[in-house]
Parts: structure tokens; C-alpha cells; sequence
């Protein structure tokens, strides 16, 4: 073969080493163009996951705990321990005190020292707890036969309830939600706790119900007689006056501190003079003096209820004088001392359990509108809103007296008309005992005068100045006397006591543990 023919063969073989530089060149720019826009996809997506990241939408739905065969996410979890949050800081409010700092997670605020314990360790296990409780109840609830569909029209209310409130305080009703629940909480989630706890709530009534009906007389007897449980039930009368020392300064006149030793001295002369003023009513009472003479003798503080007091179990009795007066017979006296604060002569007058009938009644509410002042507290209906409270409840009673009078057309008014929450079940009212409700109430209740089927309107006002309670008209119907207390009170306890271990027992098969998505709470 020829060179120039080899040549020609060479070229037709392949690219010049010219063209194989221009694509070796395009190549390389090609790869670079890939290379910079996978760069600039990869870079879009961490932009991407960062901001769905930030919104909280993996963490909502990540696996925070595990209860029984079910997962609940973050947002579920989280929804129970606000709740337990929330309760926590109602409690220390009413109580005066402050509550959570809320410049610090949860984690870094302590709940128990010696444990170790946060407050976020304890809201987690109350969580834990009520989420058990719930699944638990809804399962029995279900296996009872009762749906979903049953609460729908209570979890509708509720969720109207709800987005009125946050309306009310200028919130949108997912920001509501999110300000009490956590910032993963949502709407869809919300109805589904709220439908859970409602079946929740009818497994516990009908169980409670069950139990409670179940317990023979003898039972009763039995559930008293045990321990010391008729101090619970119990009616106790006694007297008692106290004797405290004067008060000792600690600074002078000018403000400047005086010698302790002989602030020291000071005190404790003056609780010896307590002591033998104690001493010296204990044996005037011993010889026959009257209690309130001698109260009066000495111009003791609590010389107004001094001639006798009586509480309903010893949880009312002072602990500084309960043990002590309890071994006491009837008209004995003694002296017990109260550590520095002073001197307690005590006597008592005796003790019975308490068989006094209590009344079972239906009514019906009609609320009169109010305002709140600035300070919170209740400014009292006008007279307009008055009338327009009677006009209504006058129309109510005029439709009852209409029909047939009897407990059921009245129940089935309370069930339409009644403001109160216990409409729904007719406006019923079971063993209620003395002034265990307001005293128009009351009063109208446990008249001598009143019988089974009698009906009538009180009026009621709530205390002055009060930030709690309401205004309004009640309708009362008397179905009849209920069980005596002692046996009313027995009666709940044991209910409380066997619900409380069926409740245990059923939680058994829900058992929990907490995951990942848990630590996306209080920390």
C-alpha cells in the first residue's frame, strides 16, 4: 500500500486531530453544563427540604410515641402534652403562682430535682398516660358498639365552640389551635383527639354507671365500716379556743434590729403566757364554765365560732388538733399544743354518720346576659336583660304547664331549652345534699313544704364582684328524695375505686413507649 493511499485510509478511519480537539473541547463544556445544573438542582432541593424543614412539616409527622398496635405522630403527641402543659399553668395561676418560664424549653426547667426530672420529662408521661387512657376507653367504646357518626354533632359543637373563642381574641382558627396545642396541631388532627375522647368518655360513663348500680346495701356497710373510713363520712362536733403568743418585735423604734437572744427570751415568754392562759381556760371549762365565756374572757380572734364547730370528716378538722380529738370522749377537754404557734384547748361533743335524705331534681336554665369590667370582674345584668330572661323562662313554664306535667315532657324541655351543660340528660340532677348547690336552690329544694312532682323559678345572681359563675333563672323540677349521704358518698368511692382499676387493667393491652418524633416536644 502506498503512503498517500494509507494516508487517505488514515483519514477516513477517524476525526483530524483538529476536529478531535473541537469535540474533546465541546465534551468537556457539556460536562461542565451538566455538572453546574445537577449543582444547581441538588442546591434548589436543600433550599426546598430546608424550607418544608422549617415549616415543621416532617417533624409533625414523624413517630413521637407508640401506644399499643398504634403510632401517634409528633402532632398527635404533642396535642396531649399541651394539654397537660396547659393544665399545669392554669393550676399554678389560680394558686398565684407564675407558672413556666416561658424564655426556657421545658427540658431546662426542673420538675423534680431529686429525680432529675424536667418539666418536659413529666409532660411527656402525663401525655403518655391520658393518650393510654383515651385509646383504651374509645376501643371499649367501639367494641360496644358505638361510632364515630354517634359524636360527630358534639365534636361539631365543640369545634364551633372553639373557632368562636379564637375569634374572640382576634386569632384565625389554625392559629388558635397552634397557640394551645403546639405548632404542629391542625384542624384535621383536632376533631380526630376530640372524637377520640368523646368515645373515651361514653366507655367510662357506662362503666361507671354499670359499677355504681352495682353495689348492694350491704356493701355500703361493709366499704364503711372498713379502716377508718367512717371519719371520711362521718358528722364531727367540737369546740375548740386558741391561744397564740403576742407578737415580739425583731427592731426598735428607730428600725434597728434588737439582740436576737433577747428577741429570743421575748418570744418565748410570750408563749408561755399563752400556755398558762390555756391552762387556766382548761380549768375553767373543767369546772363548768360555758365555752363562750371564757372565749370572750381571754378576747380570743376565733371567738365567734368558738362555741362549737362541725365539719364532715376529719379532712375538715385541723391536722394540729384531729389526732387528738379523736381519742376524745364526749364533754372531755384538753390542752394541745401547736408547736411556737400556740395552744389549742379542744372538746368534743360527738359524732354520727350522716342519714340525712338528699333530693334528686331536673331543671332548666336561662341565663341573663352580663358584661366584664376591665378588672375581670362580672357588672350584673340590666334590667333589660333581666326581663328578657324571665320573658323567656315565662314561656318555658307556660309550655310545661301546657302539656302534661309530668318528669319526662320536663326533661325533654331541659333537653331543648336548658343553658346548662347538663341538658342533654334532661336537666337531671341526682342525690344532691345540703348546700352542695346555690342557696335559692337549695332553699327551694330542701323546703319541708315541697313533694315529689312540685315545680318553681328561682332567681339567681352571682356573688359580688365575682369573675366566676352566672346570672340567671332556674326551673326546677323535684323528682324525690335520693339516697341518705353516707350512703351516696360510700357509693362514689367505691365507683372511683373499682373505675380507677378497671380503667388500669383495660390499659394493660395499650402499652406505650416513646420514639424519635418526642424530641421534637419541650426541648
Amino acid at each position: 500500500m502506498s503512503a498517500s493511499r494509507e494516508k487517505k485510509q488514515r483519514q477516513g478511519a477517524g476525526p483530524s486531530e483538529k476536529a478531535l480537539l473541537a469535540q474533546q473541547q465541546q465534551a468537556a463544556r457539556k460536562r461542565k453544563t451538566i455538572t453546574y445544573t445537577a449543582v444547581g438542582v441538588v442546591i434548589a432541593g436543600l433550599v426546598a427540604a430546608l424550607l418544608i424543614w422549617n415549616s415543621g412539616f416532617f417533624q409533625a409527622r414523624a413517630t413521637a410515641a407508640t401506644v399499643g398496635d398504634a403510632s401517634l405522630s409528633t402532632a398527635e403527641l404533642g396535642y396531649y402534652y399541651h394539654v397537660a402543659r396547659n393544665r399545669f399553668n392554669s393550676t399554678m395561676s389560680m394558686f398565684g403562682g407564675s407558672g413556666l418560664d416561658n424564655s426556657k424549653s421545658d427540658a431546662e426547667q426542673m420538675y423534680n430535682q431529686e429525680e432529675n426530672k424536667s418539666y418536659r420529662d413529666y409532660f411527656l408521661e402525663s401525655a403518655l398516660t391520658t393518650v393510654q387512657q383515651e385509646l383504651a376507653l374509645s376501643a371499649e367504646a367501639k367494641k360496644n358498639g358505638h361510632t364515630e357518626a354517634e359524636v360527630k354533632e358534639d365534636v361539631d359543637a365543640q369545634i364551633k365552640a372553639f373557632k368562636n373563642q379564637a375569634a374572640a381574641y382576634g386569632y384565625s382558627y389554625s392559629a388558635f389551635l397552634r397557640a394551645n396545642y403546639g405548632s404542629y396541631m391542625n384542624g384535621g388532627l383536632f376533631e380526630k383527639v376530640l372524637t377520640r375522647n368523646l368515645l373515651a368518655q361514653i366507655a367510662e360513663s357506662e362503666k361507671s354507671k354499670e359499677l355504681s348500680g352495682g353495689y348492694s346495701t350491704d356493701d355500703l356497710e361493709a366499704y364503711y365500716k372498713e379502716d377508718d373510713h367512717a371519719d371520711t363520712y362521718d358528722t364531727f362536733e367540737y369546740s375548740y379556743l386558741y391561744f397564740t403568743p403576742e407578737t415580739v418585735e425583731t427592731k426598735d423604734k428607730d428600725g434597728n434590729d434588737i439582740d436576737e437572744e433577747k428577741v429570743k427570751t421575748l418570744k418565748e415568754q410570750a408563749l408561755a403566757d399563752a400556755k398558762a392562759q390555756a391552762d387556766e381556760a382548761l380549768k375553767a371549762l373543767k369546772d363548768g364554765d360555758k365555752l363562750a365565756d371564757v372565749a370572750k374572757k381571754y378576747d380570743l380572734k376565733d371567738s365567734s365560732i368558738a362555741d362549737h364547730t362541725t365539719n364532715v370528716g376529719t379532712s375538715g378538722i385541723s391536722s394540729a388538733i384531729k389526732e387528738d380529738l379523736l381519742k376524745l370522749k364526749e364533754g372531755e377537754y384538753k390542752l394541745v399544743e401547736n408547736g411556737e404557734s400556740g395552744y389549742y384547748v379542744i372538746t368534743f361533743h360527738g359524732r354520727e354518720r350522716v342519714d340525712e335524705a338528699t333530693k334528686t331534681v331536673r331543671h332548666i336554665l336561662v341565663t341573663a346576659d352580663y358584661t366584664t369590667g376591665e378588672d375581670g370582674k362580672y357588672v350584673a345584668p340590666t334590667d333589660e336583660a333581666w326581663a328578657a330572661a324571665k320573658e323567656k323562662m315565662d314561656a318555658i313554664v307556660a309550655e310545661f304547664e301546657g302539656g302534661d306535667k309530668s318528669e319526662d315532657s320536663f326533661a325533654k324541655l331541659a333537653n331543648e331549652k336548658s343553658a346548662d351543660s347538663d341538658g342533654t340528660d334532661g336537666g337531671l340532677y341526682e342525690d344532691v345534699a345540703q348546700n352542695e348547690f346555690v342557696s335559692e336552690f337549695n332553699d327551694w329544694m330542701f323546703d319541708d313544704a315541697r313533694k315529689p312532682g312540685d315545680t318553681g323559678v328561682v332567681q339567681h345572681s352571682a356573688a359580688e364582684g365575682a369573675s366566676s359563675g352566672y346570672y340567671g333563672y332556674h326551673f326546677i323540677y323535684l323528682v324525690g328524695d335520693g339516697e341518705v349521704k353516707w350512703a351516696r358518698d360510700v357509693r362514689s368511692a367505691l365507683t372511683e375505686q373499682d373505675l380507677k382499676a378497671w380503667k388500669e387493667e383495660l390499659g394493660k393491652g395499650f402499652q406505650t413507649a416513646l420514639a424519635g418524633g418526642a424530641d421534637y416536644l419541650g426541648n
